[in-house]
């Protein structure tokens, strides 16, 4: 199965992706990844978990595989292989996660 890699740095959204149903699930994971966990009315629980930016970088890291398996359960076709972070220039943290995709 292929690997892919996503980030937690905004983008545009491609809304073109009919045919193509690996870009299709890719694109939906950087949705889950880049949604706030209680920015969804009704399903306050879908998203990823900010707090974890309050943490200090090593337990940020122990906690940042289990969190990202809770959030990409809602796309059923993807499985993280690996997480890691770091920071940019400006001080953001950046979150880039291995996604294994199986259709």
């Amino acid at each position: 199965m292929a690997k892919y890699q996503i980030d937690n740095q905004p983008e545009p959204l491609n809304f073109e992706i009919e045919d193509d149903p690996v870009a299709r699930t890719i694109q939906n994971c950087k949705n889950l990844l880049m949604t706030k966990m209680g920015e969804v009315p009704y399903d306050r629980y879908r998203g990823f978990d900010y707090s974890l930016h309050h943490l200090p970088i090593d337990k940020m890291r122990s906690a940042l595989l289990p969190e990202l398996d809770r959030v990409m359960a809602w796309e059923p076709d993807a499985e993280v292989v690996s997480a890691s972070t770091s920071t940019n220039a400006a001080g953001e943290t950046i979150i880039t996660v291995i996604l294994e995709i199986n259709l």
